[in-house]
C-alpha cells in the first residue's frame, strides 16, 4: 500500500520548467528522473536525434580498417564460391563504396532502429496501461538511445586504438569468453547482456514509470519480459548470420 502511495507521490511530481541541453545529458546520467519528468511534460526530439546520428557515423569511421579487412575477405570470398574472377582494385573500389555508403547511412540506421524500438515498446506497454502520447514516449526511448550510442562509440573507440574484434563489444560478458567455445546462439545471448544495454533497459523501466505513468512493479516485470525476448531474438539473428558468414570466410 505504502508502495502505491509513494509511486503516486514520484509520478505527479512537478517537473522542471526549463532544462537546457547539457542539464538534460547530465540529468541522463546522474538524475534520469529528472529528465523524465521534464519529457513528460516537455517531449523534444531533434537534439538527441542528432547526438545519435554523430555517434553513428563516428562509430563507423573508428571501425573502418578493421570492418573493410571484413568487408574484403566477405566479398572475395563471395566472388570465388561464385566461381568469378575480381582484380585487387575492382575489389577495393567496391568495397570502398560499399563502406562509404555505410557511413553515409549510419544515422538512417540508427533512426529506424529507435522507430521500431520504440514502436514495440508503446505497443506492448499499452497493455501495462501506459498513458497515450507518443512523442514524450519517442523523445524519451530517443534520449535513452544516447546512452547506447556512447556505448557504442565508447567500444568503437577501444577497437581503433587496442584493435580486437568488431563483432563483440568489450562491455559485453561475450568478451570474456571464446567465440569457438560458447557457440553462436550463446554467444548471441552473451553479446546482449552488456553494460550499456543494461542501462538503457533500466531506464527504459524507470521512463515508462515518470512518464508513462506504469505503476514500479508491472513496469519492471515488462521490461524485464522484453529485454529476455530481444535477447534470444538477437542470439537467433547471431546464430543465422554466424552459419551465413561462416560459408563465406
Amino acid at each position: 500500500m505504502y508502495d502505491d502511495l509513494g509511486f503516486l507521490e514520484d509520478s505527479e511530481q512537478k517537473a522542471p520548467e526549463k532544462m537546457n541541453i547539457f542539464a538534460r545529458v547530465g540529468n541522463l546520467f546522474f538524475s534520469p528522473k529528472k529528465l523524465f519528468l521534464f519529457i513528460r511534460e516537455k517531449p523534444t526530439l531533434l537534439f538527441p536525434l542528432i547526438i545519435m546520428s554523430i555517434g553513428a557515423v563516428a562509430y563507423q569511421l573508428l571501425i573502418w580498417e578493421q570492418s573493410r579487412k571484413l568487408q574484403m575477405d566477405i566479398t572475395y570470398n563471395t566472388y570465388q564460391n561464385m566461381g568469378m574472377s575480381i582484380t585487387p582494385d575492382q575489389l577495393e573500389a567496391m568495397v570502398d563504396a560499399g563502406m562509404i555508403t555505410s557511413v553515409i547511412t549510419a544515422p538512417l540506421g540508427v533512426i529506424a532502429s529507435w522507430a521500431i524500438i520504440t514502436l514495440i515498446f508503446y505497443a506492448v506497454f499499452r497493455f501495462a496501461e501506459c498513458e497515450k502520447g507518443m512523442k514524450k514516449y519517442f523523445s524519451m526511448m530517443a534520449y535513452i538511445s544516447i546512452i547506447s550510442v556512447v556505448g557504442m562509440v565508447l567500444n568503437g573507440l577501444y577497437v581503433y586504438f587496442m584493435g580486437g574484434s568488431i563483432t563483440t563489444y568489450v562491455t559485453s560478458v561475450s568478451s570474456l569468453f571464446d567465440q569457438g567455445t560458447t557457440g553462436a546462439f550463446l554467444n548471441g545471448i552473451l553479446l546482449n547482456i552488456e553494460v550499456f544495454n543494461i542501462w538503457a533497459y533500466v531506464l527504459y523501466g524507470m521512463g515508462f514509470i515518470y512518464v508513462g505513468g506504469v505503476d514500479k512493479r508491472r513496469s519492471a516485470i515488462v521490461t524485464s519480459v522484453i529485454f529476455i525476448l530481444f535477447t534470444l531474438a538477437a542470439a537467433g539473428l547471431t546464430s543465422l548470420s554466424s552459419s551465413l558468414l561462416g560459408g563465406l570466410m
